[in-house]
């Protein structure tokens, strides 16, 4: 596998109009380039990949994606010998023989993103907490539930050294350990946990690595008006592809392994 690469035609969305055309962005096209990849330094990260989700009809189709685009893939990044990190949550992944634990007894920083040397601790804590949004009725019994009995999906459990990291700090310094500079995401939702999770794909392009998103082994979390086309999961990919990060299908990564 050391010398090994894997030639993927990324795609993006082109920002600006070829010269001739109307700068218009209904006249945006999408682009193609060929990358080649190396597997050493390569990993698929598998996202949130859960046996369960509050609301059902969301899990349904999160269940059949995982079992129709996201396991094919899984099986043969396996055959070809080409990494997978689970990335679960820290409270699923503190439950897996396979949890990596880089961090031992360190502890976040108060605040998450970096801090200008002269920046000032504005707004005080607890200033807004007025503004916060109203507590759902059924949330306490929900989230409780979801926190204790949410587990890997049944297909996409880790096998052999499989490494499970809880949050983006982990798999930083895993990356790191392990030489890896690109990042393949399948996973749930987009947007969501995809570009709200310190794992995520935002967070970790943020931290300098090459994040590609498997823009068919994901889900959407969409209001009730646009459930049935994903109009919000299709917004949010093309948001992704507009800057700066690439696509590809799953049957495209499949066929390049």
């Amino acid at each position: 596998m050391e010398n090994k690469s894997i030639d993927l035609q990324l795609r993006y969305l082109r920002r600006l109009t070829d010269p001739g055309v109307e700068m218009k962005e209904k006249n945006l096209q999408y682009a193609r380039v060929l990358k080649q990849l190396p597997m050493d330094q390569t990993a698929l990260i598998a996202l949130d990949i859960w046996d369960r989700d509050l609301l059902e009809d969301m899990r349904e189709r999160d269940d059949r994606i995982t079992r129709e685009r996201i396991v094919p893939v899984i099986r043969a990044c396996r055959e070809a010998g080409l990494q997978i990190i689970h990335a679960p949550t820290m409270e699923i992944a503190v439950r897996s023989r396979n949890w990596v634990n880089l961090l031992g007894d360190e502890k976040p920083p108060d605040r998450p993103y970096p801090q200008w040397e002269n920046s000032p601790t504005w707004p005080p804590d607890g200033s807004l907490r007025a503004f916060e949004f109203p507590k759902e009725p059924r949330f306490d019994a929900a989230f409780k539930q979801e926190l204790e009995e949410t587990d890997f999906h049944e297909l996409v459990k880790p096998e052999g050294d499989e490494a499970v990291i809880g949050n983006g700090e982990e798999l930083h310094r895993l990356c790191a350990q392990r030489k890896i500079l690109h990042l393949l995401y399948v996973g749930f939702h987009t947007p969501g946990c995809m570009n709200l999770r310190d794992y995520g794909i935002p967070a970790m392009k943020q931290r300098g690595f090459n994040c590609v998103l498997l823009r068919d082994c994901t889900n959407g979390m969409e209001a009730p008006e646009h459930f049935d086309d994903q109009i919000g999961m299709k917004a949010f990919i093309a948001f992704l592809e507009r800057n700066r990060t690439y696509t590809i299908s799953s049957d495209e990564l499949i066929e390049a392994l």
